[in-house]
C-alpha cells in the first residue's frame, strides 16, 4: 500500500488541539510518510509540530443564514470528496467518530462508494457526545458504516460495544510516543529528597469538567499541609480560571503556576517529579504516557483505561476523592524505595509496550490490508 508500490494516498481527519487525539493523528501521519506512505491531512488548522512531507489541507468554511453557522462537517466532507478526484485518495482514517467518521461517509456518498474509512476512537466521542440522546444515532452511524474500528484501550472498546452493541469489532491499538516525542535526556528518576530538591508535581491538562482539576487543586492543599511541593499546571480550558481562582482562595499561588498551552510540554515534565491528574474518566490519557517517558510515577483516579497504561508505574485511587489522591502523593514522596522503583516502571513501560516499535506495525498491517 506504499505509494511507491502504487497504493492510494491516505487522508487523515483529526482536531488540531494540544490535546491526545490531535497529537496522536499528526505523529502516526508523520510515521507513515517515514514509511513511505503520501499522506493528506485535513482540519481547521495545522496542528503543531506535523512532520514533513505531510500534506496539509486547512478546512474552509463560510457562513450563511440559511446554514445555522459554519459546518464543519460538510466543509470537510467535501474537501475529502476533492483528495479523492485530485490525489485518489481512497483510505480515510477518521480521528473521533463524530463529526469525522460521518464527514467520511458523506464524502463517500460523493464519491461512488470507494472511501474505505478507519475510525479511531479516542474517548469522549463515546462516553460524553456518544451517550447524549442528540447525538447517539448518529455516532452509531458512523461506527457502523466505518470499514475499521479501532480503539486506544480495551477499556473503551468495552465500553463502546456496551452502548452501541455487541457486534461492533473493534482493534485495540494503543497511542504511542514517535522518536521524536521520547526525551533526548530520560531515565529513572532518584528520589527528589536526594537531590535535596524540593518535589514538583506536573499536571497535563485541557481544563474541561471532565479533568475535575478542582480536585487537584484540593489535594495539592492537602500535601502542602504535610511537605513542601510546587506545581506546574499546563494547557488552556474553560475551567483553567475557576482553577486559578481556588488556588488564590487556598493561598496556594505561591507554590501553584499555571504554565499555560504549550506545544511541547517536554520542558516542564522534565522539571518534573511526579505526575498528577484527576480526571472523571480518560480512554488513555497521553498526558500519562509523555510523563512516564520522562520516568515520572503517576497519581490519579483509576479510570477507564488508566490502568492500562500506567499498570505499576503509579497509584491510582477512587475518582472524584482529593484527599485519596493527596495520600497517594505523599506515600511516594515519603518511601524513597517505592518512588523509585515507580520511576523505573514508568520509563520502562513507556519505552517498551507504548513505542513505535511495537504499535506502529499494526497500523501498517492495517492499512496494507485495506489497500488490498
Amino acid at each position: 500500500m506504499k505509494k511507491e508500490d502504487g497504493a492510494v494516498p491516505v487522508a487523515v481527519l483529526c482536531y488540531p488541539t494540544p490535546g491526545g487525539s490531535g497529537r496522536v493523528a499528526s505523529d502516526l501521519a508523520g510515521c507513515l510518510v517515514e514509511e513511505g506512505y503520501e499522506v493528506h491531512l485535513l482540519g481547521v488548522r495545522k496542528p503543531g509540530g506535523l512532520r514533513p512531507g505531510v500534506a496539509f489541507h486547512p478546512i474552509t468554511m463560510r457562513g450563511d443564514p440559511l446554514l445555522q453557522g459554519r459546518p464543519y462537517d460538510l466543509a470537510l466532507a467535501a474537501r475529502l470528496a476533492e483528495l479523492h478526484e485530485q490525489r485518489g485518495v481512497r483510505i480515510v482514517h477518521a480521528h473521533y467518530a463524530l463529526p469525522h467518521a460521518l464527514s467520511a461517509l458523506l464524502a463517500d456518498l460523493c464519491v461512488g462508494g470507494t472511501l474505505r474509512t478507519v475510525t479511531t476512537l479516542h474517548g469522549t466521542d463515546i462516553t460524553l457526545v456518544g451517550s447524549d440522546p442528540a447525538y447517539h444515532r448518529m455516532v452509531r452511524l458512523g461506527l457502523d458504516r466505518s470499514t475499521r474500528l479501532t480503539a486506544v484501550s480495551r477499556s473503551l472498546a468495552e465500553e463502546t460495544r456496551r452502548i452501541f452493541g455487541e457486534h461492533l469489532e473493534i482493534e485495540v491499538l494503543p497511542n504511542f510516543l514517535p522518536p521524536w516525542r521520547f526525551p533526548v535526556r530520560g531515565g529513572p528518576r532518584p528520589f527528589p529528597w536526594k537531590r535535596t530538591k524540593q518535589p514538583v508535581l506536573v499536571h497535563l491538562s485541557t481544563f474541561r469538567s471532565v479533568k475535575r482539576v478542582r480536585d487537584l487543586v484540593l489535594a495539592l492543599k492537602l500535601i502542602r499541609r504535610e511537605v513542601e511541593i510546587s506545581a506546574v499546571l499546563v494547557g488552556e480550558g474553560p475551567d483553567r480560571r475557576g482553577a486559578e481562582e481556588l488556588v488564590s482562595t487556598l493561598g496556594l499561588n505561591p507554590f501553584v503556576r499555571f504554565a499555560g498551552a504549550l506545544e511541547d510540554p517536554s520542558k516542564e515534565l522534565e522539571g518534573g517529579d511526579l505526575y498528577v491528574f484527576s480526571s472523571r474518566t480518560e480512554s488513555f490519557g497521553l498526558g500519562l504516557l509523555e510523563a512516564m517517558s520522562h520516568g515520572l510515577p503517576v497519581v490519579g483516579p483509576k479510570v477507564g483505561g488508566v490502568s492500562e497504561v500506567v499498570g505499576d508505574a503509579g497509584i491510582l485511587v477512587p475518582p472524584a476523592r482529593p484527599m485519596a489522591l493527596a495520600g497517594a502523593v505523599l506515600k511516594l514522596l515519603r518511601d524513597c524505595g517505592l518512588y523509585e522503583s515507580c520511576s523505573r516502571r514508568a520509563f520502562d513501560r513507556a519505552r517498551t509496550l507504548f513505542s513505535r516499535e511495537r504499535v506502529l506495525p499494526r497500523w501498517l498491517d492495517l492499512f496494507e490490508g485495506l489497500g488490498e
